[in-house]
């Protein structure tokens, strides 16, 4: 998503009413939206509703984009902007401090959750487990810190863009993203069996109860794709033990790559709507120009 000239390109064919260019930017920035706010909100409804409007700020505003840093940036401003006013969701209002879960999670191991796991599950139920687990953890942080984790773990900012993203100094991102990453470090490193073969919480063992109480639809997964993780839960152990713990963290939450809906077919069915003015029309403008309106 970086301004290099390819993006530029398009960025100035699509101001100027070329609608294939404008479908190829929103096929660009479609999955880093939807994946921030599908982390963010963790629901997959909310998500999308978050995403589509997103995209459409992003379309509808595109002349307010100054070709001074990168195109990535300016995207997710909009997006964090829009992000931070999406009212709590069920996850997060349900959600204890980060610092209590140890004392949570004792209480479902009390329970038995931890020590029934399912007979010879699906894979791709194990890593629809795994990926409810480590981003309903994400809700444990509050917005600001989550938003800081998930820019730099998950998507790769570094300081100066996402102080850009943020509207803070590169320093305080720094220091934001340093405090979210050690509470979800210090957590999983205590507990994940994927990260330490010692640890009490296995994705096989709880799943159970996730099924149980409507966590995971098995129908309906919402990170994963049901026919391509066969052999993942087994690989990422091993691949995850031969880092250090930074790195770990890292590579956990990057192997969950939530597939976009499609946002090009929507945004092509506002392309009339007179509330919005994506494309702009060059005769239109031409005329405006001619009579100084």
């Amino acid at each position: 998503m970086e301004a290099d000239k390819q993006t530029q390109q398009l960025i100035r064919k699509a101001i100027h009413g070329s609608r294939d260019a404008l479908e190829d930017l929103v096929r660009r920035i479609q999955q880093p939206v939807y994946s921030l706010s599908l982390r963010m909100l963790l629901n997959r409804q909310d998500a999308e509703d978050a995403a589509q409007e997103i995209i459409i700020r992003v379309t509808t505003n595109l002349k307010g984009y100054r070709f001074e840093g990168p195109f990535r940036a300016w995207v997710l401003r909009i997006a964090v902007n829009k992000l931070k006013t999406v009212r709590k969701t069920f996850a997060e209002k349900r959600m204890a401090p980060v610092e209590n879960l140890d004392s949570i999670l004792d209480r479902y191991e009390a329970k038995g959750w931890l020590s029934k796991p399912l007979e010879a599950p699906e894979p791709y139920l194990e890593v629809e487990t795994r990926s409810i687990c480590i981003h309903a953890l994400l809700s444990a942080l509050n917005r600001s810190h989550r938003l800081a984790f998930i820019l730099g773990v998950v998507i790769g900012v570094d300081s100066r863009e996402g102080a850009q993203v943020l509207d803070i100094s590169p320093a305080a991102y720094r220091q934001r993203l340093s405090r979210a990453r050690t509470r979800i470090k210090d957590f999983l490193a205590g507990n994940c069996g994927i990260l330490n073969d010692t640890n009490r919480c296995r994705c096989s063992c709880i799943l159970p109860a996730y099924l149980e109480n409507g966590w995971i639809h098995p129908d309906r997964p919402m990170f994963t794709d049901q026919h391509d993780t066969d052999e993942e839960p087994a690989r990422l152990g091993e691949y995850l033990r031969e880092m250090d713990e930074l790195g770990q963290l890292s590579a956990l939450y990057r192997s969950v790559s939530p597939s976009s809906p499609d946002f090009v077919a929507r945004v092509k069915r506002i392309y009339d709507d007179q509330h919005y003015r994506i494309l702009a029309d060059p005769k239109l403008e031409a005329a405006h120009r001619r009579s100084g309106s």
